[in-house]
């Protein structure tokens, strides 16, 4: 089966509607569609039951994607190893990462390793921490930045760099000054909280809980791009690791406080690949120099961290 058709039912499998699938792919929706039938008719059964709200596999639709999913991540490692054969790395690498990775860190990275092999592009896309996990098991991430929690079984961490969950605020808010703080503490101030970050959230939810005690949430929102103004203005405290945050902390315009007693005091962010999948000769350098410069991101971070 042709390359182009498995990636047009890989990206319907994944989003579940055509239409989206064909904004993903910047193919016409028609397009889309008649591949699918295509692909159905040649194999003399439906791949896809419809529903009002969107497509959703049969079995036979399952069968179909692990094939598909291989076949392309072979493809791709035979590309690979074909630029390999004229001294350069080529292809695409597909990240996911956490958002505060996608601020200033991965744009700085991708222009670097750009530099060094411009027959490389990339796809990244931004998640929550078990929504990374969970993008990596489907197989459409070749590499994936996150919190080192828990890591599953099938996957393998390649390198790690240590921060931590902190108060961020304004330098003219009461707390500033403050050489740590506490939970109780920043409650009785306004706060400002990740909807996606579930795992910051979550533990500050259960530790004020613990203690009687409920934050005024000004704002809940899954985008950090909001947060980071209202911090900066003084109208409420955020919890992020420095990552994120990293060029307002180093001019001043964000004061990183530690958390004491708070179980996220300390953090690791993990770069993570498959563990029995191969990657392509352009993915296995993303991750060799990922981790080297992520390694120089933990020392900048230091400083900070361990205040």
């Amino acid at each position: 089966m042709h390359a182009s058709i498995l990636r047009y039912f890989t990206e319907v499998a994944r989003s579940g509607s055509i239409r989206r699938a064909s904004e993903e792919l910047h193919v016409a929706t028609s397009a889309v569609s008649r591949q699918i039938k295509k692909l159905e008719d040649e194999l003399g059964t439906p791949l896809f039951d419809r529903f009002p709200d969107g497509l959703r596999l049969t079995s036979a639709g399952e069968i179909v994607l692990r094939h598909a999913t291989e076949t392309l991540q072979d493809f791709e490692v035979m590309k690979s190893n074909l630029g390999d054969l004229q001294g350069k790395n080529t292809g695409r690498v597909h990240i996911a990462a956490l958002d505060s990775m996608l601020v200033t860190f991965l744009p700085d990275f991708i222009k670097r390793f750009h530099k060094l092999h411009p027959a490389v592009d990339f796809r990244v896309r931004a998640g929550a921490y078990n929504n990374i996990f969970h993008f990596m098991a489907g197989g459409d991430i070749d590499i994936g930045i996150t919190f080192d929690l828990a890591t599953p079984p099938d996957l393998r961490l390649a390198g790690s760099i240590k921060t931590a969950f902190m108060a961020m605020v304004a330098p003219s808010h009461p707390l500033a000054r403050s050489k740590y703080v506490t939970l109780p503490e920043c409650a009785q101030y306004k706060l400002l909280l990740a909807l996606d970050s579930e795992v910051v959230s979550s533990a500050i939810a259960v530790e004020l809980g613990a203690l009687n005690r409920v934050g005024r949430t000004l704002v809940a929102s899954n985008n950090p791009i909001l947060l980071k103004p209202l911090i900066m203005s003084g109208d409420g405290i955020g919890f992020f690791t420095p990552v994120g945050l990293w060029p307002e902390i180093q001019s001043g315009e964000i004061v990183a406080i530690p958390i004491r007693d708070f179980k996220l005091s300390t953090v690791d962010i993990g770069v993570f690949v498959p563990r029995d999948r191969h990657l392509t000769h352009a993915s296995q350098a993303v991750v060799e120099l990922l981790v080297t410069e992520m390694r120089k991101l933990g020392e900048n971070l230091k400083a900070i961290v361990n205040r």
